[in-house]
């Protein structure tokens, strides 16, 4: 069935089914596993430090050894993601088959719900882009458990063994399951007057957050030690916008079979903002389940008792998960580090085909009393079933696999041609900078598209992929912001072999870099077959630079290169932004200004900025730590300079204003001062 809603007889599994935005990211976490063993460091990426990935633990620990143990017969990424992803439904459906014949359910509607439960909208929107997420098989398990906890018949120690495999699927999994197994003990506890249920749940907990933070255990560490750099920012406010919907649950999948439900979904689609919810949506048959679940919480007879807890299990995961509801509460007040609480939809889908496989249950005991009414039967669940896949699948689901294998592998022989073109294991540094992870799209570029030169090349060191707001993503920033001649040389100083630039991240195409590049390079660039990468060899440059200096004015220079003095703007200041010739940061009424000397010996700087405020009625503005100074600041910039001494490590330069907030009401930043054309010089002793 899934070769058939993907049409996989044309695919071709050395190339993705999806090759942009967060599926080269695990693109990326598949071949880093193969090249290094594990996923915490990848030294091709982040050159010339390395990735370290303890700020971002985004890879399931679960889902990496199932990686690497397909990685044993196939080291190829792409085919390890793509059997890894297309693994995922047979075992979601054998999950689920496994826990409805645990409640003694009939085989005919057990496989009814499980492949229903498989074929969600949400498994294939989810795809190789939330590759993690579309591995849900454990939910089937968590709920035998939780409905264990709200009867008497919980196993302890498989469900700590279920406990202990959830946890290891990231965050969202094991919160959405902690949550739920307080209710189920909170239930089980009303309903039978004893504290046996709760107490367990508690251990439940216990177990699954002792899991999580076991494998987190390396991250946690490596921030107590280095601290936290701030690579994710949450606001509470992500809690409302990724929130789950009870709308989208309940209308049809975007892009609808049938013309009428199509139109009635993008009718819809086109009054809101569209953001992941979308992947929510239960189906038709998911919907009725939903729906008997809500009014069952009206039975107080509870004459089917797995129906009644389903359905309290049901509502406390829609009140969890809705817009404004438990997690709005839980953002404010504890932490709002989970934002995409729509994700619990694989719950409640998973109670919804539950009850309806109850229902099928029940219909075939009370109605199929003769063969013939058991062949009629199955051939209507069969049919059922089949129009349920068609209902909750469509056609935008099949990728566009011509297309992708085109520009798959017009990339592959561009990296090809690279490679064949420098020395082996060169670094190559790509333009334009990119932090890493999670950034909006710069022009053209997607997020992660810079991950292509590394998924495609055979031993070839990146410079895309230092972890944000590090050291050696602060020097990759400082670098790429340098003006052209003085970037082609520290680059040469620190033993690049080339400058990879993806065209589609400038607003007119890289004309202007590729123009400059050439002349200074003296020589054109490689291009690949569509128009959209180039690479410059340094080679010839870097040779020609060589000769300028002695071997030992050469290494001091090296060192000068890869050591430089390092800038990080903290606290109160925004993200670097430029237009009509200049640059600038705002910062609300308090920032900080972190300079790095990662040398051991004092180093000598210039620093020039110019100071602005949003009002012409001057302020003052104090700067302290590494300077002392106050300053009078208004609307019109001023200039301000001065040289300081950088000691080895870390030196604080604290701003302090006066100024009044500026009026802005389309930016929800606290605006109070600029610092304009900001420029740090090393003065050569």
């Amino acid at each position: 069935m899934t070769c058939f809603v993907l049409k996989l007889w044309r695919a071709d599994l050395r190339v993705p089914l999806h090759y942009n935005g967060d599926a080269l990211l695990h693109a990326m976490f598949i071949r880093g596993i193969i090249d290094n063993g594990w996923f915490w460091q990848n030294p091709f990426l982040g050159a010339p430090g390395g990735l370290k990935m303890y700020d971002f633990p985004a890879v399931d620990t679960s889902a990496a050894i199932l990686i690497w143990l397909i990685s044993i017969f196939s080291a190829n990424a792409i085919v390890v993601l793509n059997i890894f992803y297309l693994l995922t439904f047979p075992l979601i459906t054998i999950s689920s088959l496994y826990v409805f014949r645990h409640f003694n359910l009939p085989y005919v509607p057990s496989l009814f719900s499980s492949l229903l439960y498989t074929f969600l909208p949400y498994h294939f929107m989810r795809d190789e882009s939330h590759l993690f997420l579309s591995a849900y098989y454990s939910i089937p398990l968590v709920v035998m458990v939780l409905l264990w906890l709200t009867t008497e018949k919980l196993r302890l120690v498989p469900s700590i063994l279920i406990c202990v495999l959830v946890g290891s699927t990231g965050i969202y999994y094991p919160f959405f399951s902690c949550f739920l197994f307080l209710v189920a003990g909170a239930s089980g506890a009303l309903t039978r007057k004893t504290l046996r249920p709760l107490v367990t749940a508690a251990i439940l907990i216990a177990a699954t957050f002792t899991t999580v933070a076991i494998n987190l255990s390396p991250s946690l560490v490596y921030l107590y030690r280095h601290g936290n750099a701030g690579v994710t920012k949450r606001d509470p406010i992500g809690a409302e916008i990724y929130a789950l919907k009870v709308t989208q649950l309940v209308l049809p999948v975007t892009g609808h079979r049938v013309r009428l439900l199509n139109h009635l979904k993008d009718s819809y689609n086109k009054n809101i903002e569209m953001t992941e919810t979308d992947a929510v949506t239960l189906g038709f048959i998911g919907t009725v389940g939903f729906l008997v679940l809500l009014a069952l919480l009206l039975d107080r007879r509870r004459t089917i008792p797995l129906l009644s807890d389903l359905s309290i299990l049901n509502i406390f995961a829609v009140l969890l998960g809705t817009v404004g509801g438990i997690s709005s509460l839980f953002a404010v007040l504890v932490s709002a580090g989970l934002r995409s609480y729509n994700r619990i939809s694989v719950f409640i889908a998973f109670f919804s085909l539950f009850a309806i496989a109850i229902g099928l249950d029940q219909l075939y005991c009370r109605r199929v009393k003769t063969r013939h009414a058991q062949i009629v039967f199955y051939v209507v669940v069969a049919v059922v079933l089949l129009l349920g896949v068609l209902d909750q699948t469509t056609r935008h689901f099949v990728p566009d696999y011509a297309t992708i294998k085109a520009e798959f592998l017009n990339d592959e022989h561009f990296i090809q041609q690279v490679e064949g073109s420098v020395v082996s294991r060169g670094m190559i540094f790509q333009l334009p900078y990119v932090p890493f992870p999670e950034h909006p799209h710069v022009n053209k570029m997607v997020d992660y598209d810079h991950l292509r030169g590394y998924i495609h090349s055979d031993g070839l060191y990146w410079s895309y992929g230092a972890m944000k707001n590090r050291e050696g993503d602060l020097w990759l920033q400082r670098v790429a912001a340098l003006p052209n001649e003085e970037l082609l040389q520290t680059l040469s100083l620190a033993g690049f072999s080339g400058v990879y630039l993806d065209r589609n991240g400038y607003e007119d195409h890289g004309a202007a870099k590729e123009a400059e590049l050439a002349a200074a390079l003296q020589s054109q660039p490689l291009v690949s077959g569509n128009g959209r990468l180039i690479f410059f060899n340094l080679a010839d440059y870097t040779r020609r630079l060589q000769g300028r200096y002695s071997d030992a004015e050469w290494q001091a220079r090296q060192e000068q290169a890869l050591h430089p003095i390092m800038l990080e703007w903290k606290g109160g200041f925004s993200g670097f932004e430029s237009g009509d010739g200049k640059t600038w940061r705002w910062c609300s009424s308090e920032g900080e200004l972190r300079i790095y000397n990662t040398l051991p010996r004092a180093r000598t700087v210039s620093l020039e900025m110019w100071f602005a405020s949003g009002h012409e009625q001057p302020s003052d503005l104090f700067l302290s730590g590494l300077i002392s100074e106050q300053l009078r600041v208004n609307s019109t910039p001023s200039f301000y300079s001065q040289t300081v001494t950088a000691p080895p490590g870390e030196s604080v330069v604290s701003f302090r204003s006066t100024a009044k907030r500026v009026e802005a009401p389309l930016d929800s930043r606290f605006l109070v001062f600029r610092v304009e054309n900001f420029k740090l010089t090393e003065l050569q002793k």
